[in-house]
């Protein structure tokens, strides 16, 4: 399944899904799944997009995730 979410939004998606979300979202994805979250970026003046695999670098199936302040995924609480 493809899920999409805007500002602040939570978009989900199964096994081998894709769930982007807007500026401050979360998302989540099953087993081979991608995750992408869009941010803003102050020095070139336009949206980026910060792109996850389900299974590499850490990142779980069916767990939400967030950017930090380091535009990394990290786990939402």
């Amino acid at each position: 399944g493809t899920a999409t979410a805007g500002y602040y939004g939570t978009a989900t998606a199964g096994y081998g899904g894709t769930a982007t979300a807007g500026y401050r979202g979360t998302t989540t994805a099953g087993d081979k799944g991608r995750i992408f979250i869009e941010y803003w970026d102050k020095k070139t003046q336009q949206y980026r997009l910060v792109t996850g695999y389900i299974g590499e670098n850490g990142l779980l199936p069916n767990v939400k995730y967030k950017l930090n302040n380091k535009r990394e995924f990290e786990e939402k609480k």
